[in-house]
């Protein structure tokens, strides 16, 4: 991804490449869908917890990822972003999806790549700092995401059609000199920091202090891995 300037111009950047961003309306399932709705081109119908809507609104009171109160064929398409906590979770969540989007609607869904995440190399990918060094953590973020294995299956059990399965680097934030990429990841901008112990995340952001120093330039574009599926209502 190159380069952007501000998070929402990564964001659009990014939703534009996944063929998500066509100005239509659009449903936002997940516990990002109210950053999204900020960042992404408006109008905002609305948000609540979990829920957020892009040209239709307002988003009903009570909206959940899996009743969200929209009527049928609500929406043109729906992009749902980690919407559970275990595989089991899944199906209910694009089960509603697929409600309100109309016939020939576009779903996506997407989870972290776990195993790309804790795998990566740190001169590659400044997170590998994080879980190269605390295995017991990526050994937690690896089964916390292992639902994004089995997304492609679901959506063909769903019953969406011409599913296809792509890994894309989604962003979490934009720094703009190393004091910021200290203070994003000490904000938990990478799965797990919530875990460790004051001197284990005081010697982390050390290591990511020190990653950041000249040469780098910024602005930097901080992501994550993760595995998106595309599909299509019938």
């Amino acid at each position: 991804m190159q380069q952007q300037r501000t998070l929402r111009d990564a964001w659009i950047s990014t939703m534009n490449d996944l063929g998500a961003v066509r100005g239509v309306d659009t449903l936002l399932i997940g516990p990002h869908a109210e950053v999204l709705a900020d960042e992404l081109p408006g109008p905002t119908g609305g948000t609540s917890p979990g829920v957020a809507a892009l040209g239709v609104g307002p988003v009903p009171d009570g909206a959940t990822p899996t009743a969200t109160g929209f009527s049928v064929d609500s929406f043109d398409a729906a992009v749902i972003l980690s919407a559970w906590e275990t595989p089991a979770g899944v199906a209910s969540v694009v089960e509603e999806a697929m409600r309100v989007v109309r016939p020939g609607g576009t779903v996506w869904l997407g989870d972290i790549d776990a195993k790309a995440l804790t795998s990566s190399m740190p001169a590659a990918r400044r997170y590998g700092l994080f879980y190269r060094s605390d295995p017991q953590v990526a050994d937690a973020a690896r089964f916390r995401y292992r639902t994004a294995d089995v997304l492609g299956v679901d959506a063909v059990r769903a019953g969406l059609r011409n599913v296809t399965e792509t890994k894309s680097d989604l962003p979490v934030a934009v720094i703009d000199s190393a004091a910021a990429g200290v203070e994003a990841v000490r904000s938990g901008i990478w799965p797990g920091t919530d875990v460790l112990d004051p001197t284990s995340l005081d010697r982390l952001l050390e290591r990511t202090d020190e990653s950041l120093q000249p040469p780098t330039r910024f602005p930097i574009v901080m992501t994550l891995p993760w595995i998106i599926v595309r599909g299509q209502r019938s």
